[in-house]
C-alpha cells in the first residue's frame, strides 16, 4: 500500500508490503525490513528498520502526527495515495501554499520575536528565540512567506505545541 508522508516541504513515498511473514517499507526506492513496537511508556515505541533501531514518541498535531526523538521533533502528515492525489490537486488549483501555523516543539520563554506581522521573510530566516531547559533555541523560517499574524510577545511562557507565529 502506497503512503506519503510530508515533513515541511519534503514528500516522502513509503510503500508497505508483507511478505512471508515479514514487513518491509520502501521509502524513496530504498527498501527496508521494518518491525515497530509499543513502549511500556505511554505513545513511545520503537522501531527497527533492517536492524537499525530508532525510539520515539507520537502526539496529535494539526496536520496528522508529531513525532519527537534523537533526530528532534518533527510533524508528519500521512496520506494514503487517494487522499494525497486529491489534495494536490487541489493545492494546484489554488497555489502551493496557504497559512502555515509555527508552534513551539517544547514549553519555554519566549526571549525574543525577531519579526512583525507584514514583515516578508526568508526560509532560513530568525523568526523568534525560545528559551528552553536554559537553552536558547532560535526557530527559522522553514519557507519564504509574509508574517500574517504573531501570537505572542518576548517574556511569555509557552506550552508545548502554542501557537507562536502564522506565515503565509
Amino acid at each position: 500500500m502506497k503512503y506519503y508522508a510530508t515533513v515541511g516541504e519534503r514528500v516522502i513515498l513509503c510503500e508497505v508490503s508483507a511478505e512471508n511473514g515479514d514487513l518491509f517499507v520502501t521509502v524513496d526506492g530504498r527498501r527496508l525490513r521494518a518491525d515497530m513496537r509499543h513502549l511500556p511508556r505511554a505513545r513511545a515505541y520503537s522501531l527497527l528498520l533492517d536492524g537499525k533501531s530508532f525510539e520515539f514518541t507520537v502526539e496529535e498535531a494539526d496536520c496528522g502526527l508529531e513525532l519527537s526523538g534523537g533526530a528532534g521533533t518533527f510533524e508528519v502528515c500521512v496520506e494514503d495515495a487517494r487522499t494525497h492525489a486529491a489534495r494536490s490537486k487541489t493545492l494546484s488549483a489554488r497555489g502551493a501554499g496557504g497559512p502555515r501555523i509555527v508552534k513551539a516543539a517544547m514549553p519555554g520563554i519566549v526571549r525574543e520575536v525577531c519579526v512583525a506581522v507584514g514583515d516578508k521573510i526568508e526560509k532560513g530566516q530568525a523568526l523568534l528565540v525560545l528559551e528552553a531547559m536554559k537553552m536558547q533555541n532560535e526557530i527559522r523560517a522553514d519557507r519564504e512567506g509574509t508574517v500574517t499574524r504573531v501570537f505572542v510577545a518576548a517574556d511569555a511562557t509557552v506550552d508545548k505545541g502554542a501557537k507562536l507565529l502564522e506565515v503565509e
